[in-house]
């Protein structure tokens, strides 16, 4: 299997494909533009690696996926901003991990990236996670929770491209705690 994939039309040679076809055919008018130059399939070579999920040291999870040791190091440095995307009423019958925020998947969006840092502060008393942070970490309630992925992808949609999610989510967490 080759480590590069080709791509053979560009944009350009797609938006002049047009003109190419009314031209050999002998019906171009006096206005319409035609580029021969650029209007050939280029070919763009793209390596294999930019086209997979690159992956952490291990080789075995990407690098966005964080597990509980790493996890554990990080909240102990200090240097990390949870984020829990369950509801309320499930952190009020369970609870949160130490230092996290809760940030309902729904209300994602508006607190991120409509509100004001003061109004997040005032609200969530942290300061409010900038695109360019490195340390920004959400988890939901079980394992490679699907809500804490969604908002992962939501989060690199949203140009934080850095975010990662934790994907043993709070259960595993209560439970190495507690073993």
């Amino acid at each position: 299997m080759s480590a590069f994939r080709v791509i053979l039309f560009s944009r350009h040679a797609l938006r002049c494909s047009r003109s190419l076809s009314r031209h050999y055919a002998g019906l171009t008018a006096a206005n319409t533009r035609f580029c021969r130059e650029r209007a050939q399939p280029t070919q763009l070579f793209v390596p294999q690696q930019a086209l997979t999920r690159p992956y952490s040291k291990d080789n075995e999870t990407p690098w966005t996926d964080v597990k509980y040791d790493e996890l554990k190091a990080l909240i102990k440095s200090g240097h990390v901003q949870l984020v829990d995307v369950r509801e309320p009423e499930e952190i009020a019958s369970t609870g949160l991990l130490p230092g996290a925020i809760n940030i309902p998947l729904g209300r994602l969006h508006q607190a991120l990236n409509y509100m004001s840092d003061q109004a997040f502060q005032n609200k969530y008393q942290r300061p409010q996670p900038k695109k360019w942070d490195n340390n920004i970490l959400l988890y939901g309630q079980d394992f490679d929770s699907v809500r804490a992925t969604a908002a992962l992808e939501l989060l690199h949609k949203w140009g934080f491209i850095k975010a990662r999610h934790y994907i043993g989510g709070y259960a595993e967490w209560v439970a190495k705690q507690q073993g």
